[in-house]
């Protein structure tokens, strides 16, 4: 969603935005975890607490790197993508046009389906792919509004 925003920050007319825009889409990449030196770990509380949007998954594998040569000692090797998707809908269009604040306009997609950066990237740390640090990293902005 605030690719809405930065397209009206940049001088674009709102109106101009919400007529031709159909979707928006975000994208962020995130360290994966180096196979070569990944451990199953157990996440501290605090900080799946930081993480609000844990998907439900029955028995997450929390991985992470102890460090290795092939990762040059960081724990990570390799990137992925995590994305989101923002179909403009009327409602979308109105809060675009009035100028409305990023975090409604954010509010009102997760309302209508769309799932988060932030939720994009706990599901790939829930199956080990990253770790929630790499995901807080990358999506800090999201929390921000």
């Amino acid at each position: 969603p605030s690719g809405v925003t930065r397209m009206v920050d940049v001088g674009i007319e709102p109106y101009l935005v919400a007529a031709t825009v159909l979707a928006i889409v975000g994208q962020r990449l995130v360290r994966l975890v180096c196979e070569a030196c990944a451990e199953d770990f157990r996440p501290p509380a605090d900080l799946v607490a930081q993480v609000t949007t844990v998907p439900d998954i029955p028995q997450p594998r929390f991985r992470r790197g102890r460090g290795c040569d092939a990762c040059a000692g960081t724990g990570y090797r390799g990137r992925t993508g995590l994305y989101e998707l923002m179909p403009m809908s009327e409602d979308l269009r109105d809060r675009v046009v009035r100028r409305a604040p990023l975090a409604e306009i954010r509010a009102l997609a997760q309302a209508q389906g769309m799932a988060s950066l932030r939720a994009s990237g706990c599901a790939k740390a829930c199956a080990g792919s990253t770790t929630l640090e790499e995901v807080l990293r990358v999506t800090r902005d999201e929390a921000l509004g």
